[in-house]
């Protein structure tokens, strides 16, 4: 039987994959790897979104998303754009009312996606963690359980299985055998905890080539439901090896923030149809020749 090759359009991965009321995880970390084309296109479907699963660290991925009023709750430690400031969707949105915050820290972020990847209902949290604050705000999704074979108190985090998960990596085969450049922060473990993933690629290498390079393959195909082709598809984040971050374009998202979101949204968002187009609005090969030629430190 022929292998499936699993490269498919955008629009048609999220209409298959992203169901409303679903569980979403979104990859990537602070300004880095947010796969920002497959961010656009479920908002221009208009995807509600029950609960948003974030790494330790999230950026436009998830304040795009609140900013378009999708996401009803969020699991999170962290939405910002580091040295910019705040995410400001986030904030408003959490402060009126409008987004539930399950409070949690870095730890809760990296265990509760193991403990979901491993099929268990919880993970164990190293020692020390219970001496923190964020365990008593947030008692519905810690627990402290006895350790069986010491006896000793052991603190525990709900493990977490997201319906879908949205990960950008920077190489992959037609048929979802990838390969990170640059860090995997936790995408990894969020694609294990997952049921279906979207992978949004740089680009799609031949299957020799992963054959070539079998040692430096970090997600197996069999994890992966869907391709998404879309060079430059990270904008404004950056992408490991390809480009860095758009600072520019970042401070104008967040003035939009500060002012009317939906103006950005009309411009970049709804206003546009392809990944291709997008490119073209935010300043074509150019912007993209620049943000290449960048000193980058990864």
């Amino acid at each position: 039987m022929a292998r499936e090759e699993k490269v498919i359009g955008v629009d048609e991965a999220v209409e298959r994959f992203v169901q409303d009321g679903c569980v979403l995880g979104v990859g990537g970390m602070h300004m880095h790897n947010n796969a920002m084309a497959v961010i656009r296109e479920i908002i221009r479907q208009k995807k509600r979104i029950k609960r948003l699963v974030t790494s330790p660290s999230a950026c436009t991925n998830a304040d795009m998303l609140i900013g378009a009023g999708l996401v009803e709750e969020i699991y999170c430690s962290y939405v910002g754009f580091e040295h910019l400031g705040l995410a400001l969707n986030f904030r408003k949105f959490a402060e009126s009312g409008q987004l539930r915050v399950r409070e949690c820290d870095e730890a809760f972020s990296v265990y509760s996606l193991r403990g979901g990847a491993s099929s268990l209902p919880f993970h164990p949290l190293p020692k020390g963690l219970e001496t923190t604050s964020v365990p008593k705000l947030n008692q519905e999704d810690y627990k402290v359980t006895k350790d069986p074979f010491t006896g000793e108190d052991v603190l525990c985090v709900r493990s977490v299985q997201p319906d879908v998960s949205i990960v950008h990596c920077q190489k992959a085969d037609a048929y979802g055998n990838a390969i990170f450049e640059g860090s995997k922060f936790t995408d990894f473990d969020m694609i294990k905890a997952s049921d279906k993933v979207i992978l949004q690629v740089e680009e799609v290498v031949p299957n020799e080539y992963v054959l070539q390079k079998s040692h430096r393959i970090d997600v197996p195909g069999m994890l992966v439901d869907a391709i998404i082709d879309a060079p430059f598809g990270c904008h404004p984040t950056a992408s490991h090896k390809y480009y860095t971050y758009d600072e520019d374009h970042l401070k104008e998202y967040l003035k939009a923030s500060k002012e009317d979101f939906s103006v950005y949204l009309d411009k970049y968002v709804y206003g546009i149809k392809t990944n291709e187009d997008y490119l073209e609005v935010i300043g074509g090969r150019e912007k993209a020749t620049q943000l290449m030629e960048r000193d980058i430190p990864w």
